[in-house]
């Protein structure tokens, strides 16, 4: 939690400074009234600097002329806030003024009108002047220029406290002519004042929003475990870009030469490509998605993008709400994901759930406001900078959990080379004569004489088959963690890991390699190592004696150890032929003989020669102490027929074998030995 609040840290003063900003806006501070025009004609009551209006209602209406205020020989009326097409016009394509008489301003006071952007173009007069204006109204499309800010025209009232504003406007660019923005009339100061605050507002919000994706993107560049926020950091660069366009119109004040094309394109693209990138952002986040619906709102919205960048602007402003269609389409479908990743308990569920939900909200007021259905300012750009803020602490979150997890992962890792090297690489350099690690180079080699033994994890493959990857590494590390310590208790040393199974290396006499591999079997007994309802571990052990070549093999860069020797390779066999005798522990006649006290052992001959190569003229036998007290016995009591079935088996007197088997079937009747060979004895008799 501390990683996180310090990681946060930086991005909260931001949106402090932000939120400190909005609330010092002297908009705060005063009251704004709404006022009703009628037939052209406001009358302001009495006010003081804390007091703005709000203008709604019908201003005198000329259409096809420009400069005029009252048309006196047929007075027509048309809404303002209001589209072009409910005018006298009655549609959205043309040019007309707007007039309106003012009443009651102080004569000694500079005012101003706030007109946000009318579509397509405007020009402010104010008692015969030209004030202000958006772009160049014109009476066709060749003669338009469209605006791309908003405007504040100040003034000074006539003497008599009046002032007749006459609004020049044409459209033949945008969808809509005239406006849905609230007209504001007040004192300048305040207005201006207002207007600059929103102007330094807005840029420290695409600021912070260009400082939020670069955050994204050096994240992704360092740690690319987390590939979905390079598509978030995507969403923040279009929502950073459609503040800059958008009411204050920050990008036509910083760069006031930008074509009207481009300036459109800016404007319109940014929803098809952050519900792109968003929807993307979602797949990779959670690794859900519903590829019809999917691939479809992909195809849509880069169709829509292009259709954007190519057609005219006239063309397509007709079908802009198609993009509020593919909003909505948006917002089902990547909700339907998040549901989805709740219920399978996904990680990062709430959290996008979270920054869905406000972008949801503020693109469906936009969406609204876009359609005329309410007035209002459009406020997506102020949701983006909390919705991505909120991302920002969910990031660094999962960065700060995924540095806990290496740094735990290190420490692990730490812990298990040193309990490595507690019991491996000493007793290497033992056997290699060396004093220290660093003193080992390629070509060094030691002839030794040792006990080895080899041990595999029976049906482990079709084990592993039914195991996430993860869990096939946390059964073999409880696995080795189990037997380690039992191999070192015996002074042995694990000399090569051959992946479920390994051959460990005895200098001491044999008996340590056998009390080594019947404690083995006993720990496994007892601990029964499993995961969920798998069967529990169990394993093949072979031991065999004799000499050993031990050496590094390699070059600078990487060395190993390695072993060759044929008591390695008959070591194997032995552990193999346990599969085919359905026993536990198999040695060599090398090792019987070698055994100090064989008394100690319960052991007896299971064949007379294994069909390994390197076991041809081997006689095996079965050590088999880590049975329960009474199969031992029965084993023991049923050794002297199995010695002659075997005897006679060599003499290839089946018959006879056959019957000494049955003999000792009678005195332990699921003795496996017996068994095996009864089955193979049926093919020849």
């Amino acid at each position: 939690m501390k990683k996180i609040l310090l990681g946060s840290l930086p991005f909260l003063c931001m949106f402090l400074i932000l939120t400190f900003i909005n609330k010092a806006k002297p908009s705060h501070t005063v009251r704004t009234h709404s006022v009703t025009i009628q037939q052209g004609l406001l009358t302001l009551p009495a006010h003081n600097n804390e007091d703005i209006f709000s203008l709604k209602g019908q201003w005198h209406f000329t259409p096809n002329q420009f400069y005029s205020s009252n048309n006196v020989n047929k007075p027509q009326y048309a809404p303002l806030p209001g589209k072009l097409r409910d005018s006298p016009l009655h549609t959205d394509y043309g040019y007309a003024s707007y007039g309106l008489r003012v009443v009651g301003l102080d004569p000694s006071r500079i005012y101003a009108i706030q007109i946000n952007h009318m579509l397509s173009s405007c020009t402010i007069v104010i008692n015969g002047f030209d004030r202000a204006g958006q772009g160049q109204p014109g009476t066709s499309n060749s003669t338009e220029i469209p605006g791309k800010t908003i405007s504040i025209a100040t003034f000074k009232p006539l003497k008599n406290g009046t002032a007749d504003i006459v609004i020049n406007m044409s459209n033949f660019h945008n969808r809509y002519g005239g406006t849905d923005q609230s007209i504001l009339l007040g004192y300048a100061e305040v207005l201006n004042t207002s207007f600059v605050f929103s102007l330094l507002f807005y840029n420290i919000a695409c600021t912070v929003l260009i400082v939020f994706s670069i955050f994204f993107i050096v994240l992704h560049l360092n740690y690319q475990k987390m590939p979905y926020i390079l598509w978030f950091a995507f969403t923040t660069i279009t929502l950073s870009v459609r503040i800059s366009v958008f009411y204050p119109h920050i990008t036509a004040y910083i760069f006031p030469s930008i074509p009207w094309k481009l300036f459109f394109v800016l404007r319109y693209t940014n929803i098809p490509l952050s519900v792109l990138f968003f929807s993307v952002f979602i797949r990779k986040i959670f690794n859900i998605s519903q590829r019809f619906i999917y691939w479809g709102i992909i195809t849509v919205c880069c169709s829509a993008t292009a259709f954007i960048i190519l057609a005219s602007t006239a063309f397509v402003s007709r079908y802009l709400h198609i993009q509020q269609v593919i909003i909505v389409v948006a917002i089902i479908y990547n909700a339907g994901i998040i549901i989805r990743a709740f219920i399978q308990k996904k990680k990062y569920a709430l959290w996008i759930a979270a920054v869905l939900c406000l972008l949801a909200s503020f693109a469906i007021h936009d969406t609204l406001v876009s359609q005329w259905v309410i007035s209002g300012r459009l406020l997506l750009q102020e949701g983006a900078v909390i919705a991505i803020l909120i991302a920002v602490v969910m990031s660094i979150n999962g960065y700060a959990e995924s540095i806990h997890q290496i740094e735990h992962l290190v420490k692990e890792q730490k812990q298990i080379q040193n309990a490595l090297r507690r019991f491996f690489p000493n007793q290497l350099l033992t056997f290699l004569k060396k004093k220290d690690i660093t003193e080992i180079n390629t070509g060094d080699a030691s002839e030794l004489s040792v006990t080895v033994l080899s041990i595999d994890i029976r049906s482990f493959t079709s084990l592993s088959e039914q195991l996430m990857p993860d869990e096939v590494f946390l059964l073999l590390n409880k696995y080795f963690a189990l037997v380690a310590p039992i191999i070192r208790h015996h002074n042995g040393v694990i000399m090569k890991f051959l992946g479920d199974g390994f051959i460990a290396l005895f200098p001491d006499a044999p008996d340590s390699a056998l009390q080594c591999g019947i404690s083995i079997q006993r720990k496994l007994q007892e601990e029964k190592l499993r995961l969920h309802n798998l069967p529990p571990l169990r394993a093949g052990i072979g031991i065999d004696t004799g000499a050993i070549l031990l050496g590094v093999i390699g070059n600078e860069n990487r060395l190993d150890s390695m072993v060759i020797s044929n008591t390695c390779y008959t070591a194997e066999d032995l552990q193999a032929a346990t599969k085919i005798y359905s026993n536990t522990i198999i040695i060599s006649e090398a090792i019987l003989q070698s055994l100090e006290n064989p008394a100690d052992f319960h052991i007896r001959r299971i064949n007379e020669s294994a069909k390994s190569n390197t076991l041809e003229d081997a006689i095996l036998y079965e050590v088999y102490d880590c049975d329960t007290l009474d199969i031992q016995e029965k084993k023991q009591e049923s050794a002297p027929y199995i010695e002659q079935a075997l005897k006679k088996l060599k003499e290839k007197r089946y018959a006879a074998a056959y019957e000494y088997f049955e003999k000792a079937l009678k005195i332990y009747p699921e003795d496996p030995l017996a068994l095996h060979y009864q089955e193979l004895l049926k093919a020849f008799i």
